[in-house]
């Protein structure tokens, strides 16, 4: 139904994960509601934009945050030519619904939605 709302985006890889997560959790058009709000007003649309430049966007400055705050494992990656790209994309794309446990997903998901503009 996504796909066919927001033709610009249309259906990309990941989606799936976040629609399935909220179906568990309410009822379809509720559903459907608060999945546009999250690609509209949380900013998850943008990533899926443009060749993917606000994604790479958001690997620069995870790999920045983790230079500064967790220099030693920042450097480990470094030294294994591991890059923000080759293991984040996953967890931006999907709002980290597709490899975590459900508990902690429906967290993330809770403090995304609480958080004041």
């Amino acid at each position: 139904a996504y796909s066919v709302y927001d033709e610009d985006i249309g259906y990309c890889q990941g989606q799936s994960f976040l629609a399935a997560v909220l179906l568990l959790h309410m009822p379809e058009e509720q559903a459907f509601c608060v999945l546009v709000k999250i690609m509209y007003d949380y900013g998850l649309r943008d990533l899926y934009r443009n060749n993917f430049e606000d994604l790479h966007c958001k690997f620069y400055q995870l790999e920045r945050l983790m230079q500064e705050q967790l220099p030693d494992l920042h450097s480990h990656f470094s030294d294994l030519n591991l890059e923000a790209h080759m293991y984040a994309s996953q967890w931006f794309l999907t709002l980290f619904t597709a490899k975590f446990p459900l508990c902690m997903v429906f967290h993330i998901i809770d403090l995304l939605l609480c958080e004041v503009e």
